[in-house]
């Protein structure tokens, strides 16, 4: 079994280590930059905790970035002074595994595909993980402690990563950002979000039947342009909700005519 190291305890971060703690699967230490977060996941647990990467044990086999994109270089050059001969890996979606390439010999990506949130309890089989390293024998060790995590695990070049990304964003970030847009217009015309919950489940519950495609509903789908010319002139208050309106429709009916 990898000892492991977790650096991080956000998002993703503070998933990874619970799932890592509760299965047994060799986590020994966390860092956070947060000393109170550090401690409260560490204390908890009984493993180190430390909010300095100096402080880390240098012996470990497995270093796991959860941290900002942005931010990767940076802490792989400071492990790559406490531990080169260590392998490493971040957790992105959208980074390149080859970032970490001037700092370690061994590295690669453990990306869990789920949309990820502190408070938020997820089941570790309901995440599939996306496995890219640099060399066969930290591929496999990638693969057997994703499968020992959530039982889905998967091989996905950096290029293909990329294009999940980039289309896990569309179907989470952007659904949501509708639900946002969605809850503004409805509190200020004093309606209730929660008369929509259920339409967006059964949404999302068709996807898990359906291709997309056939699940799609509404004015556009079926050529309503009564409807669609009504709704404009209703959101022209709500301008920035009227410019989106206006672009996924016009996405809509596109997609219709081509087919």
């Amino acid at each position: 079994m990898m000892r492991i190291g977790l650096i991080g305890l956000g998002n993703a971060g503070s998933h990874l280590g619970r799932w890592l703690y509760r299965k047994h699967l060799g986590l020994q230490a966390v860092y956070s930059r947060t000393l109170v977060k550090a401690e409260s996941f560490g204390k908890r647990r009984n493993i180190f905790y430390t909010n300095r990467l100096a402080e880390l044990p240098a012996d470990l086999d497995l270093y796991i970035l959860a941290v900002p994109d942005q931010v990767i270089p940076q802490v792989a050059r400071e492990l790559a002074g406490l531990n080169p001969a260590g392998s490493v890996v971040h957790v992105a979606g959208a980074t390149p595994s080859t970032v970490l390439e001037p700092y370690f010999k061994r590295y690669g990506v453990l990306y869990p595909l789920q949309t990820l949130t502190l408070g938020r309890r997820i089941k570790a089989d309901q995440v599939p993980f996306c496995i890219e390293a640099s060399d066969e024998e930290l591929k496999k060790q990638l693969l057997d402690l994703a499968m020992a995590i959530s039982g889905r695990a998967y091989l996905v070049s950096d290029a293909e990563r990329a294009w999940l990304h980039v289309t896990a964003v569309m179907v989470n970030n952007f659904s949501n950002h509708l639900y946002t847009l969605a809850a503004g217009i409805l509190d200020r015309e004093g309606l209730d979000f929660d008369l929509l919950r259920p339409l967006i489940l059964e949404t999302a519950r068709k996807v898990q039947k359906l291709p997309p495609r056939a699940a799609q509903t509404g004015p556009a789908a079926r050529g309503d342009q009564k409807t669609i010319a009504r709704h404009r002139e209703m959101l022209a208050k709500y301008p920035d909700s009227l410019a989106v309106y206006k672009c996924i429709t016009e996405s809509l009916v596109q997609l219709k005519i081509k087919n």
